[in-house]
């Protein structure tokens, strides 16, 4: 069983067997989304944003978790405490694997809402267990993830920067995942949009909003059938 949890913004956390990783503990007006206690073996952050990286140095430090990035992200952290043999750089279409998990990362693009220039984001396709998940951090751009088998997208929604609700809702019709999953979006208006939409055209496709701390679990029965559970 694949257990997702979400705590907001583009922070979830990705939990099999005993195996947990966690993406973008990022920080957001000064407040971090994930607290500094948690325990994680793998930790990444798609790009080198406060709000993709925030606190994750301090988390894997006090967890003595990996750290799994691009080449600026990974700077980042060590400057901020992470020691050199827990650092891992994420290269585009380098597959990584630790065991139960493996991490093919592409490079994608967001706009830094700073300067309005573009910055390396890293999509993920992450296979936990015997599910496929795909995970684009921030992003306006779908690179190959339309064509990707995944049994779970998680999509930024809501513009400023990311895909606008639309052309995530029509990623996930081309990409036909069986659940798709918003996140950082700015509104619920966003989010009833998603789930409409989805439902509308998204032929297959489970829509699942979720809230800080909710958990989904999924797995397979007997084999082929596909279960879903949102705590």
């Amino acid at each position: 069983m694949l257990k997702i949890t979400y705590f907001g913004k583009t922070s979830f956390a990705l939990e099999f067997n005993e195996t947990i990783v966690l993406l973008n503990p990022g920080t957001w007006d000064g407040e971090k989304i994930v607290p500094d206690d948690f325990k994680a073996r793998v930790v990444i952050s798609t790009n080198q944003a406060d709000d993709a990286v925030g606190n994750a140095a301090t988390i894997a430090v006090n967890s003595k978790a990996w750290f799994l990035g691009n080449k600026q992200t990974g700077e980042k952290v060590s400057d901020q405490g992470v020691k050199p043999w827990l650092l891992h750089e994420l290269k585009p279409e380098v597959p990584y694997e630790i065991p139960d998990v493996k991490f093919i990362p592409y490079a994608l693009s967001r706009i830094d809402q700073e300067s309005g220039e573009r910055m390396e984001n890293l999509g993920l396709y992450i296979e936990i267990g015997n599910m496929k998940v795909g995970y684009l951090g921030d992003t306006t751009i779908r690179g190959p993830f339309e064509q990707l088998d995944m049994d779970v997208l998680i999509t930024p929604i809501g513009g400023d920067g990311v895909f606008p609700v639309k052309d995530a809702v029509s990623l996930c019709i081309d990409a036909k995942p069986r659940v798709g999953i918003p996140m950082r979006w700015s509104s619920d208006e966003d989010t009833k949009k998603f789930s409409k939409y989805i439902q509308q055209f998204g032929q297959g496709i489970i829509p699942v909003v979720m809230e800080p701390n909710q958990v989904l679990q999924l797995s397979w029965a007997a084999g082929n059938e596909f279960r879903y559970e949102l705590n």
